[in-house]
């Protein structure tokens, strides 16, 4: 029986080994080539977002700035005005690697970031924090598990020192992915109980094991041209030669006025066609009881701070707004909108997080938004007076001041002013 089972599973079995061994011994190689960064930088596919090869290729290149943008859905609102049409057309120092996708948020960020960290050891980053991440019930599981993977799990758990911060990603992993691979040692973490020897061996070997996966896989595929194809470099030629903000605001009066001609909500065309005009009625007056004060998302947001902090990165927030228009169609409260920014607010400034590009007021300026909640034309212009200085001119991150308190229960669910936290 014994040899009959062999025969049957001993192949399988001795594949296995072979596979195995190939990645533990597969070389790790970031060769750079500028044109496939650039192309890489603006993917902006959920396979690129969580994947690490691809990302740290560009990020450890010495002859190329590349500064990652932290973000979701907004890096894929594209027009003549977007950072990465800017950064093409003028020939910056530096090129926005943006890492973001629909529906993801900090928790995602932070566990992307592991795969990282020496990439952004004293370097500059931006990060844009929209209120509108910050619902009642917090993160969708199914979101986060889409932008999950194995390497990132290890990648954390082979860095982690039994902190907090530790202890909470652990603590929220677990409620999001209840399944995750390598559950013991996660239970662990968040248990605050000490990873033996045994544990710690595993752990080295399956991050050796995933990052090289990683990285053989990379290979076989090429870098999603199409963005960079299609929407970069066909907006090259709508900007001015020379650069100026006056001329470039009227290409983008020019070009919003075009592209939203449909509608009185001030939204572009294609989505308000495709996505809006048949469920109006239905929407309208169905944002009156939302709120994004109370939510484990500040919690999360603690994570991606205290990664920053560690890894002492001078980073930029941008607060997004809401099409004002739109807001009042579906009766989201400007009021609660503004309590959840100055939440934020507080968090970030209390911990040495100052630089604030705060734009949760400007959703009303003409030709800010392209859509319902993410900026473009104008509201891209004023991103990039902000943004361009401050990465443009890097500079050490200042001394931060973590406070564990923002991974409290009692935070996430506070509604008083912030100042009287305590």
């Amino acid at each position: 029986m014994l040899k009959r089972l062999w025969l049957i599973l001993g192949p399988v079995f001795c594949a296995l080994l072979l596979v195995a061994a190939l990645l533990f011994f597969y070389p790790i190689n970031y060769s750079h080539h500028f044109e496939n960064e650039k192309r890489s930088a603006v993917t902006l596919t959920a396979e690129n977002f969580k994947n690490r090869t691809q990302k740290a290729k560009a990020l450890t290149d010495e002859d190329h700035r590349f500064v990652p943008f932290f973000g979701s859905s907004e890096w894929l609102r594209f027009d003549s005005l977007h950072p990465a049409v800017l950064a093409e057309k003028y020939n910056r120092s530096y090129r926005p690697y943006f890492l973001g996708q629909r529906g993801a948020a900090s928790l995602n960020q932070y566990f992307g970031m592991q795969q990282i960290l020496p990439q952004l050891e004293n370097k500059t980053a931006v990060y844009v924090v929209s209120p509108q991440w910050f619902t009642k019930k917090g993160y969708d599981a199914s979101a986060f598990q889409q932008y999950f993977n194995s390497d990132q799990l290890t990648s954390f758990l082979k860095q982690q020192n039994g902190d907090v911060a530790a202890q909470y990603a652990a603590k929220r992993l677990l409620q999001l992915y209840p399944n995750v691979a390598m559950k013991d040692n996660v239970k662990k973490l968040a248990e605050k109980e000490s990873l033996t020897s045994f544990d710690q061996s595993f752990i080295r070997f399956m991050a050796r094991i995933n990052q090289r996966e990683d990285a053989f896989f990379s290979t076989f595929v090429a870098a999603n041209n199409e963005n960079y194809e299609n929407l970069v470099l066909p907006k090259l030629k709508n900007l001015p030669s020379k650069f100026s903000y006056p001329a470039l605001e009227k290409v983008g009066v020019e070009e919003a006025q075009k592209h939203t001609s449909s509608n009185d909500l001030g939204i572009e065309n294609k989505f308000y066609q495709n996505r809006l005009k048949k469920a109006l009625k239905r929407l309208k007056g169905s944002q009156k009881k939302l709120s994004y004060v109370q939510s484990p998302e500040y919690n999360d947001l603690q994570l991606a701070l205290d990664q920053f902090a560690k890894s002492k990165t001078n980073v930029i927030f941008v607060i997004p707004p809401v099409n004002a228009k739109w807001m009042e169609y579906t009766g989201l409260s400007q009021e609660m909108y503004q309590q959840a920014v100055q939440k934020i607010k507080y968090q970030l400034t209390t911990q040495g997080f100052t630089n604030i590009a705060d734009f949760s007021q400007d959703g009303g300026k003409p030709y800010f938004m392209q859509d319902t909640i993410h900026m473009g034309w104008l509201g891209w212009l004023a991103f990039d007076k902000v943004v361009d200085p401050f990465v443009s001119n890097p500079q050490p991150a200042p001394s931060y001041q973590m406070n564990d308190r923002f991974f409290s229960q009692e935070w996430s669910q506070y509604t008083g002013e912030p100042e009287e936290f305590k």
